[in-house]
């Protein structure tokens, strides 16, 4: 998730480093995937999830690579959304970012350009390069992915779900602070105190849609705990926001060609449309919002809605390369 509010945090203290901790492996998911654990040339040992595609319904496309936002690792993208994937034929690969539980280090804080170096590492250990990924990433994934094609890397697509703008969090906040004080609160309190990985009330005001029932919204409380003990150093990344590789029309100066597809949730209380629309513009591309969906379009109750938009997508995509033919 985004920490859409770092200069009221900052002022509270809230956004200060935490105490060092005892780290400790949560269950994986429900879902039938095993974590796997590769080391990687970066010197961190990731963890991550993998999940071939069915062969009888194999499309031939690159691998998609997913990437979660704070508060999440790869286990999010295990719940529902790998299985439905290769049951349509797509290999996908989850993976836990530096500085989540299942993929612990002695930091205080990640830097943004640390996840880019291991997601690149990881690439270069485990998959074919005749087969860039697709990178398909939730919230502030997205900014890794953004500063991941800055820097250069090779990536068959791009898909960006609810994500952190290009502009960072500063332009957001501005409009929400202008909309409802009480709004920009209860994502201050969630996000930068982090009470959405204690309270319920919280985390489905700012991640859930009221339909999720309260026993499933309370199995994924341990795990924001879990995931949320190093923060993100969002001062490093406001000092090298994607948008400075903006031209003037809001483009990504290093904009090739590439597909690229940008989905928002109409009922997300933490990116708004303005958000969605200014990645949107960045890549290329036209946003598309998805009706009565909250910000985890992966965990929701309507999950799918989501999925099948980018598998329709993908099968749309005349990609080079045969993935994992």
């Amino acid at each position: 998730m985004p920490l859409l509010w770092p200069a009221a945090a900052l002022a509270c203290g809230l956004l200060g480093p935490p105490p060092r901790h005892a780290w400790r492996r949560v269950s994986h998911p429900r879902a039938s995937i095993e974590p796997e654990y590769v080391t990687l040339d970066t010197g961190v040992t990731m963890q991550l999830f993998h999940q071939p595609a069915h062969a009888s319904a194999r499309l031939g496309v690159p691998p998609v690579v997913f990437l979660h936002g704070t508060f999440h690792a790869g286990w999010c993208w295990a719940e529902h959304w790998m299985g439905h994937f290769a049951a349509r034929g797509i290999e996908t690969y989850a993976l836990s970012l530096r500085g989540t539980s299942g993929t612990p280090v002695e930091q205080r804080a990640v830097q943004v350009t640390q996840h880019v170096a291991d997601v690149h590492a990881f690439v270069r250990a485990r998959l074919p390069p005749r087969a860039p990924p697709l990178l398909v990433a939730h919230s502030f994934g997205g900014a890794t992915v953004l500063k991941y094609l800055e820097a250069g890397h090779a990536a068959s697509g791009a898909v960006l779900l609810c994500s952190v703008p290009p502009s960072g969090n500063g332009p957001m906040t501005l409009r929400f602070l202008r909309r409802s004080l009480r709004q920009a609160f209860r994502i201050t309190r969630g996000l930068a105190a982090k009470s959405a990985a204690t309270s319920a009330d919280d985390a489905r005001a700012l991640f859930f849609d009221a339909a999720l029932p309260e026993a499933r919204l309370r199995q994924f409380m341990p795990r924001f705990q879990e995931d949320s003990k190093v923060s993100l150093d969002i001062a490093h990344f406001t000092r090298n926001l994607p948008s400075a590789c903006a031209d003037a029309a809001g483009r990504a100066r290093w904009l090739a060609g590439m597909p690229a597809l940008v989905l928002g949730a109409e009922e997300d209380f933490i990116v708004d449309r303005e958000g969605v629309e200014e990645t949107a513009t960045f890549l290329g591309t036209s946003a598309i919002l998805l009706p009565s969906l909250p910000h985890d379009v992966m965990l929701c109750t309507r999950w799918e809605v989501a999925a099948d938009e980018i598998i329709t997508w993908i099968r749309q995509q005349d990609f080079a390369t045969g993935g994992d033919e």
